[in-house]
C-alpha cells in the first residue's frame, strides 16, 4: 500500500469515528425528555452539523479513492464543489449561530423572547438556510480547466 492509500484509510476511520461519537453524543439528548432543553438542541444542532460533513467528507474520500474515474467530470465537480462548501460551512455557522443566541440572550436579558424556543429554532433554521444558500454562487463559476494544444 502506499502512503497516500494509507492516509485515506486512517482519514476514513476518522472520520467513522466522528459519526459515531457524534450520534452517541446526540442519541440521548433526542431521546430522553428531561434533557430537552434550549442549550441541547444547539449542542443536537452541532451534532447533526457534523455528522453531516463527516458524511460528505466520508463519501468523498471513498469516492476518490476507490472510483477517481467517476469523481472527474464537470458537472459532477460542480455537485461536488457545492456540496463540499455547504457541508463544511455549516459547522462555523452552527458556532457563530451559538454565539448570536447567547448574545442576545444576555445583552437582551429584560426581552422575553430571547428566552422561548421559538428564538432558538429560528437561529438555527436561518444558520442551515444561510448554509444552503452561501454556497450558491459556486454552481455559476466555471472552474473547469482545458488544456490548449
Amino acid at each position: 500500500m502506499t502512503e497516500i492509500t494509507i492516509i485515506y484509510i486512517i482519514q476514513i476511520i476518522l472520520l467513522l469515528l466522528n459519526i459515531l461519537l457524534a450520534l452517541i453524543y446526540s442519541i440521548p439528548i433526542l431521546f430522553i425528555r428531561r434533557l430537552h432543553s434550549i442549550n441541547n438542541a444547539f449542542t443536537v444542532n452541532l451534532c447533526f452539523a457534523t455528522i453531516c460533513s463527516a458524511i460528505y467528507w466520508l463519501s468523498y474520500c471513498i469516492a476518490i479513492q476507490f472510483y477517481p474515474e467517476h469523481v472527474g467530470g464537470d458537472q459532477i465537480c460542480i455537485v461536488l464543489g457545492y456540496f463540499g462548501i455547504m457541508c463544511t460551512i455549516q459547522l462555523p455557522l452552527a458556532l457563530v449561530e451559538v454565539s448570536v443566541y447567547r448574545l442576545c440572550s444576555v445583552v437582551y436579558f429584560t426581552k422575553p423572547f430571547f428566552k422561548k424556543k421559538q428564538w432558538a429554532m429560528i437561529c438555527i433554521a436561518s444558520q442551515w438556510v444561510i448554509g444552503i444558500i452561501a454556497p450558491l454562487p459556486r454552481i455559476s463559476i466555471n472552474d473547469s480547466v482545458s488544456i490548449l494544444n
